[in-house]
């Protein structure tokens, strides 16, 4: 199954490429879940940052997501790798979580691949957004 088309803007694109090849140097054993984002990003359409639509869960975006089988609402910020996680609400984009959220759309039901298949949620809501704020450094 293809991965499904979403944007990406060129600063995510680059930073992501980057931090996969010095994972992949470090050898850490996130192979399988590198191989995935790799994966995704391929199929991502590139546009700039100030044309990314505001229901997009970009890097470093941080909303409300809502679990559809257990309906448990969490918090979360999607994040790099080294970055630090100050209030425990931090996705890396290295977990099959952090895959899933970026590029999802608020509203739509998005599957994260869990071992035992796949786990449904929805973003409820953007509380941040870099590029609607126009934040393009981070």
């Amino acid at each position: 199954m293809a991965p499904k088309k979403f944007f990406v803007s060129k600063g995510d694109l680059e930073r992501l490429h980057e931090a996969i090849s010095i994972a992949r140097e470090m050898g850490d054993g996130r192979d399988i879940i590198l191989g995935k984002l790799k994966e995704k990003l391929s199929a991502a359409e590139l546009i700039s940052g100030e044309k990314m639509p505001k229901n997009t869960v970009t890097m470093n975006s941080a909303g409300k997501l809502l679990w559809l089988d257990t309906k448990e609402i969490r918090l979360f910020w999607l994040g790099f790798p080294d970055a630090l996680d100050h209030d425990g609400n931090k996705v890396s984009i290295f977990s099959s979580l952090g895959v899933a959220l970026l590029g999802a759309h608020v509203g739509e039901p998005t599957p994260q691949e869990v071992p035992t298949g796949h786990r449904l949620f929805k973003v409820l809501k953007l509380l941040y957004q870099p590029e609607a704020m126009r934040d393009y450094h981070l």
